[in-house]
């Protein structure tokens, strides 16, 4: 069965000597593990669709019986350059991906999460990181999981934690930064990701 779907990057790993294993995050399949074949080699064609942070219209190759598809082609939509000249904004942009991936099962499709996804990398291509982003982030990824935490009853203001989780992305910009707060939303997530699903977020250690 052939099949396509828009889809974004959210890791990939090496699969023997020149494969390569591929999360991709696709609108209406929801996350596939993807074979690219031959892609590490110079002349792989396919090389660009296979790397993080891409955002492309894919073509993918599935046979009967199986669930892992592969990559036949495609056309990449954005790479998001401005993101990959910048460390500090490839590496919020790896910690959306990986927030994604750790919330979402395999082959189950998740429009908001995805269109949350997208909008956050436009938003962190066109105007880069800011204070509130990583946090208003999560909390949106959690609520579209099933796990938010919107209704806390304790803790930061209503105005403010509307804002984070409804606002547009220059209206989170525009809050004021409060390290207290901060540390209160950090808090949250480390007990959720740590006792709730028993992981830890590699890309933590390198967004503020």
């Amino acid at each position: 069965m052939i099949f396509c779907d828009y889809g974004i990057v959210l890791q990939r790993r090496p699969l023997r000597e020149s494969d390569r294993i591929v999360t991709v995050f696709t609108l209406e399949h929801g996350k596939l593990e993807v074979n690219f074949k031959g892609v590490r080699l110079a002349k792989g064609k396919l090389r660009a669709l296979s790397e993080a942070v891409t955002w492309g219209d894919y073509r993918f190759f599935l046979k009967k019986g199986s669930n892992f598809p592969v990559c036949t082609g495609g056309s990449s939509l954005s790479v998001f350059p401005g993101i990959r000249r910048d460390l500090e904004r490839l590496y919020l942009a790896m910690h959306y991906c990986e927030v994604v991936n750790r919330l979402t099962p395999a082959q189950s499709p998740s429009p908001e999460k995805y269109e949350l996804l997208l909008g956050a990398l436009h938003d962190l291509e066109a105007y880069g990181p800011a204070f509130w982003l990583r946090r208003a982030f999560t909390l949106r990824a959690l609520e579209y999981a099933g796990f938010g935490f919107r209704e806390t009853a304790a803790g930061p203001e209503a105005s403010f934690w509307d804002a984070l989780h409804a606002g547009t992305w220059l209206e989170v910009r525009a809050l004021g930064e409060d390290q207290a707060q901060a540390d209160f939303i950090d808090g949250l997530f480390a007990r959720f990701f740590s006792e709730s699903l028993g992981v830890d977020l590699r890309t933590l250690a390198f967004v503020k």
